[in-house]
């Protein structure tokens, strides 16, 4: 049994944390023995422990510009490794690669980590000239941008490592009809709408790089003209430290405009949330490099709209599993918002055919199923 250690930096509830949290639930026990090393508490942290996973966690979240800080997770990562045996090390995000990269190579120990977000800065450069002996990304977007970064210091990346590209999923979860309306009855009830409203969904956390401003803009538009009957938008997620302000901006928008939006906090079952909503928007303003909530709405039925740029264009296309708008131009959401709430066969069509292409490529099983062959094609190297 292969025994791998996830480097976990942040513990909140977005594609990376889901993604590990997928890893302890659909692991293969007789091939692989999992452990995760967290910096933090948090929401990744609490359904670990309460998975029965294996996990370990610093003292105090590290600050990566103190050298002592740095240190204390190189110890426990040493540790960890001689302790436990462990086979490889797979870091989360180019931040737990920075961590882990020079230890793992004093120990022996071969390396991988996971490019999941827009890669844009210097920790992406530096942890692509770190040692490891492969890179994992989440989409063909993701990879160009990561090898674009890195061009100028092309010369210095370790050569020969493998680049992987895993599609993300969720679990094919069957939920039962009577469950979803009982929960869109709650939900209506609670925000007040009809239960035989177009229920249109964000799932995100509230940062402005998330484009729920150009959403909130799309809905003044279609509000002034006449066509939020009957309708009802539901943004899922959590503020975040530094956000306030922008949170403050959202909400003054949905007051001075009465918009039928409401705030409905951190989803703690997504799959249910979505599955009582008729689409589920994508509105960043910076490329996705995947976008993990898409697949989630598309899982049970919500049919995506997202902007033409990033990875989303590499999940839906236009017209045949979702709708595709321009990217940061509320009118052109507007539009296709608009063309989904009119036409109830055009919904229905997408819905069906947007959940049947979901579950083939984009479920949870097969995904950590890549990531296993992946992790043996390393160690065995």
């Amino acid at each position: 049994m292969h025994k791998v250690l996830y480097i976990c930096p942040t513990s909140g509830m977005g594609s990376p944390e889901t993604f590990i949290k997928q890893t302890a639930s659909q692991v293969n026990s007789e091939a692989f023995e999992n452990h995760y090393l967290l910096f933090t508490t948090g929401p990744l942290y609490d359904e670990l422990t309460a998975a029965g996973a294996n996990v370990h966690l610093l003292s105090q979240p590290p600050r990566l510009l103190f050298i002592a800080d740095r240190q204390k997770v190189q110890d426990k990562l040493k540790e960890l490794i001689n302790a436990l045996n462990i086979d490889l090390v797979h870091s989360t995000s180019s931040l737990g690669a920075i961590y882990s990269a020079w230890t793992c190579r004093q120990m022996g120990v071969p390396h991988v980590w996971f490019q999941h977000s827009p890669a844009s800065g210097w920790k992406d450069r530096l942890a692509a000239i770190l040692p490891h002996k492969g890179l994992i990304v989440n989409s063909h977007y993701t990879g160009k941008t990561q090898r674009r970064i890195e061009n100028p210091i092309r010369f210095l990346i370790p050569r020969n490592n493998p680049i992987e590209k895993i599609l993300l999923g969720t679990p094919i979860i069957e939920i039962p009809s009577a469950e979803v309306q009982a929960e869109k009855s709650r939900l209506a009830q609670k925000h007040n709408f009809n239960t035989d409203a177009f229920v249109a969904s964000m799932l995100c956390r509230v940062q402005e790089r998330k484009g729920l401003h150009v959403f909130l803009s799309a809905l003044i538009e279609l509000k002034k003209q006449n066509k939020l009957a009957n309708f009802q938008a539901l943004l899922w997620g959590e503020q975040t430290p530094g956000n306030e302000a922008y949170f403050g901006r959202l909400n003054k928008t949905i007051i001075e405009h009465q918009l039928p939006v409401a705030f409905a906090g951190r989803a703690k079952h997504p799959s249910l949330a979505l599955a009582c909503s008729d689409t589920v928007v994508n509105a960043s303003v910076q490329p996705e490099p995947f976008g993990l909530s898409i697949i989630e709405g598309m899982m049970v039925g919500a049919v995506p709209i997202v902007p033409n740029e990033g990875g989303p264009t590499e999940i839906v296309s236009h017209g045949k599993n979702g709708l595709v708008f321009r990217a940061r131009q509320a009118s052109s959401l507007a539009q296709q918002l608009e063309t989904l709430m009119k036409d109830a066969d055009l919904k229905n069509k997408l819905a069906e055919s947007t959940q049947t292409s979901a579950r083939q490529k984009y479920n949870s099983e097969r995904a950590i199923g890549h990531l296993e062959t992946f992790h043996l094609k390393v160690i065995n190297n």
